[in-house]
């Protein structure tokens, strides 16, 4: 058999890559480059720009012919753009990226190329398009801008301004003319360092720009399209080597690909499940094992990767512990998928104790299958449902028979006495008086890390300073330049990041942490006697549970909230009313992970400090802070989540916020927002559950303002925490009449009558006002009294009149 041609491989996954680059580079001024005439014709012209650089690491002749001729129809375009024509040598490879251009698409052809408007025409957000039961908002577009959580917001607007483009495409210029320049002082220029580099170039700029004009509603990123048909391309050169028969390739009923998706679960039971035991460090070991989930995803999916051969851009989507693969149909794939199941399942069982595993399922599709996309996903997504059932299920049955000695977790866990004190898991070695195990130590060391990293940089290898992850390692770094050799990929966390000596790349993670300022600071509880932590605080360390809760006006507790996207399952599914193409459902899953791991960031960071996430990507968010600050900051993510979607009533948030003691268990905190989440759920959705009261976003603000000054006059004496917590009691009874009709509840209308003429003189005017409106049954004020109540009670407590 011929052996495979890994450099023409690389070539077609490049070209592909940059196939429509000229969509963007048209629509201004690009230096000296000629950005007139048909978009494959720009692309032809910004690769030969940089023939030099490109020469270094794959074909250029090959690269030039598949960007320039990746198109079938003569009548809208000319004949040097046609693959058709191209040099009988390339023909066959530019069908293939003509297929994978449609195939991402969904075309079965070309569109025409408007020459009216095209260059001033935005993207529109993708969630503009989203529709379930509501109608659909006004179209909303983004600005020219690089990727920048502040800067993924929409606007309203018609048009680009010619200045906002050319500056646009001025910083696109530069940064890659960077990573040229860097690239001719370099040694040896590798493939790999070279495509993350432009991959995340790409990222950074033509996220911004519609991939295709000429759609009643120009959605799809332009980036999000490049990245599903060089996923594409990779595939189907791998489908058809040797042969490459040009009939074959134009063939889309056959199925050339394998959708795999995979997901892991027992996430929640083994993040929170930790150290309600007692080995203290509770604050980081729960973020590093947060943050070890999203690694773990990002592992497993590199080696599946790794295992085809695949290039970055066949991460079809990746958020939540959740993956979706693209894979070339070739011969043995599934032998090759068990034996990778298997291997992933030794390891879960290993070394987690079976706690955690990774569900894996994959369908084939033809080219015909991307034109019904989520129908794919669909199917896909219902099959896995059904292998949850049967976790580790090849480990246990695979020959056929029933595993005895996997049924039982083979461990010698020696004495009890010591069992590691932070997870009752496994045996623990003694360290500072306490028996831990290795896993619950790297947690510590990771979550003393990780308010201070930037770049995760990913080893094939035990090169790095955390080892095992299915034969992996990583790093955790501060300073890039702190990277040990071998590292095949370097995720920037934080800043768009590139380097031609190095595989970078970029991927927001929700990764906020409040620390210590310094050794002596110890926040609000400093002068606290009682406090068992202040003597622990380091500058620049997470801050411990109580520390966190003291910082809370009023009670010290800490507030527990958990919030996820309503019926995103049907948005994806339908939501997009058949227009779900591979590229457009690539960039509704983007946008989503950029609000939820890249503004989530930053909003915590700059608005509300004193939080700290556990998670937050894909579509939920579970935090934890002080009580009060965590209402505010619910309501804040809530409107910002409004303002990201468009304002369309398709999407919305579910939350709930339990509120708990610093020393309360992690995992039955968790239970408490979980369940009131589950209770938003359950009542209509678009709501928020606290102090066990549902309530609609809507009538948040509201509702804070009256809390806060039931507050003040709470404080001020102008009422009695007494007359507040009979408030409470004829709040409760007012939800009994609600709740079963029956009048006897009724009665605490004449008693709350009683109430307020004893305890509210004629003369507190205000006061009295705003009481006598308790009196109507129809009043907002007193559906939500019992929540107002609770919020100033809580806010008070400790005050002069508690």
């Amino acid at each position: 058999m011929k052996e495979f041609n890994q450099r023409e491989y690389q070539t077609v996954i490049l070209g592909a890559l940059l196939h429509d680059v000229g969509k963007m580079l048209q629509r201004g001024s690009f230096g000296s480059l000629d950005t007139k005439g048909q978009h494959p014709k720009v692309s032809s012209h910004f690769v030969s720009a940089f023939k030099e650089f490109f020469s270094r690491f794959v074909d250029f002749d090959l690269l030039q012919t598949l960007v320039q001729r990746h198109h079938e129809d003569s009548r809208y375009f000319n004949d040097d753009l046609l693959c058709q024509n191209a040099h009988e040598e390339h023909r066959a490879l530019s069908y293939l990226v003509s297929k994978a251009d449609n195939y991402s698409s969904s075309e079965r052809g070309g569109k025409a190329e408007s020459y009216q408007d095209f260059k001033a025409t935005p993207l529109v957000s993708i969630f503009s398009r989203i529709e379930l039961d509501k109608a659909l908002p006004d179209k909303l577009r983004y600005r020219a801008k690089p990727s920048n959580p502040e800067e993924t917001f929409p606007e309203k607007f018609d048009e680009y301004d010619s200045d906002e483009l050319n500056k646009h495409l001025q910083g696109f210029g530069e940064e890659f003319s960077m990573l040229v320049k860097d690239a001719e002082h370099a040694g040896r220029v590798d493939f790999d360092n070279m495509f993350a580099n432009i991959f995340t170039i790409l990222m950074r700029y033509s996220w911004c720009i519609p991939s295709n004009t000429q759609e009643e509603i120009p959605d799809v990123s332009l980036f999000d399209h490049l990245k599903t048909t060089c996923a594409i391309a990779a595939c189907l050169y791998q489908y058809h080597f040797p042969d490459l028969k040009e009939s074959e390739i134009k063939n889309d009923k056959t199925d050339k690909f394998i959708l795999l998706v995979g997901d892991l679960s027992g996430i929640q039971n083994y993040i929170f499940n930790v150290t309600h035991i007692g080995a203290g460090g509770v604050a980081k070991r729960l973020r590093a094992r947060s943050f070890q989930i999203n690694l773990l995803s990002e592992i497993v999916s590199h080696k599946i990767l790794h295992a085809f051969n695949l290039p970055l851009a066949n991460i079809l989507m990746s958020s939540g512990g959740k993956f979706y693969i693209l894979l070339p149909n070739v011969r043995e794939v599934n032998d090759k998928i068990k034996a990778l199941k298997k291997d992933i399942d030794t390891w879960f069982y290993n070394k987690f104790n079976a706690e955690i595993n990774l569900n894996i399922e994959s369908a084939c599709l033809s080219g015909d299958d991307f034109n019904n996309y989520g129908e794919v996903l669909r199917k896909l997504n219902q099959s896995l449902q059904s292998i949850k059932k049967k976790p580790f299920n090849e480990l246990l049955t695979g020959n056929g028979f029933w595993n005895e000695d996997m049924a039982a977790l083979n461990i010698d866990f020696g004495d009890e006495e010591k069992l590691c004190k932070a997870c009752n898991k496994f045996p623990g070695e003694l360290r500072d008086g306490k028996f831990i195990c290795d896993k619950c130590e790297d947690d510590k060391i990771i979550g003393q890390e990780l308010p201070k990293i930037k770049y995760i940089a990913f080893y094939k290898n035990n090169t790095g300073e955390f080892k095992d992850y299915f034969g992996y390692s990583i790093d955790l770094l501060d300073d890039v330049r702190h990277v040990r050799y071998g590292a095949y990929l370097i995720l920037s966390i934080e800043e768009f990041t590139t380097d031609s000596k190095l595989p970078m790349t970029h991927r927001f993670i929700a990764n906020y942490i409040s620390t210590f300022i310094s050794n002596d600071e110890c926040s609000a509880c400093k002068n606290n006697i009682v406090c068992s932590e202040k003597d622990h605080a380091r500058e620049g360390q997470p801050k411990f549970f109580e520390c966190i809760a003291n910082e809370s006006n009023g009670r010290k507790m800490l507030g527990y909230l958990k919030a996820d996207v309503d019926n995103l399952g049907a948005a994806f599914a339908c939501g997009l009313k058949g227009n779900n193409t591979v590229s457009r459902v690539a960039t509704l899953s983007r946008m989503l992970d950029v609000f939820f791991s890249g503004f989530m960031q930053k909003l915590i960071k700059d608005n509300y400090p004193k939080l700290y996430t556990v998670y937050s990507g894909g579509d939920d968010v579970l935090a934890i802070g002080p009580w009060d600050s965590i209402i505010n900051f619910a309501n804040e993510l809530n409107e910002k989540f409004h303002d990201f979607t468009c304002n369309n009533e398709n999407l919305t948030l579910s939350a709930g916020i339990g509120f708990v003691k610093p020393g309360y268990p992690v995992f039955r905190a968790v239970e408490v927002a979980d369940n009131f989440l589950d209770i938003s759920k359950d009542r209509g959705k678009d709501s928020l559950t606290l102090f066990g009261q549902t309530i609609k976003w809507k009538e948040v603000n509201k509702i804070l303002a009256e809390s806060m000054q039931l507050k003040s006059w709470l404080k001020d004496n102008e009422v009695s925490s007494g007359f507040i917590r009979n408030l409470l009691y004829y709040s409760q009874m007012n939800k009994q009449f609600n709740e079963t009709g029956k009048t006897e509840f009724l009665k605490f209308l004449p008693l709350m009558t009683y109430d307020i003429a004893r305890n509210i003189p004629v003369g507190k005017k205000e006061v009295r006002l705003w009481a006598e409106d308790l009196k109507d049954l129809n009043s907002p004020k007193l559906k939500n009294l019992g929540l107002i109540v609770s919020y100033a009670l809580n806010a008070n407590r400790g005050g002069k009149n508690e």
